[in-house]
């Protein structure tokens, strides 16, 4: 298996274990031509009462190579795709984020295993682009993410009580 490929592999393990800590559904989509790897969905319970569908696209990322991307303490500086940049930019009916999974450089590094814990070594961030221009570079965009904005089970039932409210991300 190529690198990029167990870098795919990792990003949705992460995002899928912590999902399901929080009782959210990850399903993978096979075919991504709008830049979604994924659907997140649960039933929510707003205040105004009642039932709400709430369901979240993914746009995945993981690296390990500082080439890509730059952290100065408060924000991670990414190198994205411009392509990518654009489809998480343009409105759609679900919402979207980009989650970026960062990794050390060092593969061994990765991934720890014994009999009481199974552990991805990294952290996941996660940006929305939504209401942005779109880009008119052909290759890259650089993007700036909050470090505040982790994805763990509680951020994204903080995420998901946003969208059960109506909020912008």
């Amino acid at each position: 298996m190529e690198i990029s490929q167990i870098k795919e592999e990792l990003s949705i393990n992460y995002i899928a274990t912590v999902a399901a800590i929080a009782g959210i559904d990850y399903d993978i989509i096979r075919h991504d031509e709008d830049s979604t790897d994924g659907l997140l969905k649960k039933q929510m319970f707003p205040s105004n009462g009642g039932i709400f569908c709430a369901s979240l696209r993914v746009q995945l990322k993981c690296t390990s190579s500082h080439s890509q991307y730059l952290d100065d303490g408060d924000t991670i500086s990414y190198q994205l795709k411009a392509k990518n940049y654009n489809d998480l930019c343009a409105p759609g009916t679900i919402p979207i984020i980009l989650g970026l999974l960062i990794i050390p450089e060092n593969e061994k590094e990765w991934t720890k295993w014994s009999k009481e814990e199974l552990m991805i070594k990294g952290c996941m961030y996660w940006l929305s682009l939504a209401g942005k221009d779109e880009t008119a570079n052909k290759a890259n965009v650089t993007i700036k993410i909050d470090k505040h904005n982790v994805i763990n089970s509680e951020t994204l039932l903080q995420i998901f009580n946003k969208i059960a409210e109506e909020e912008d991300l």
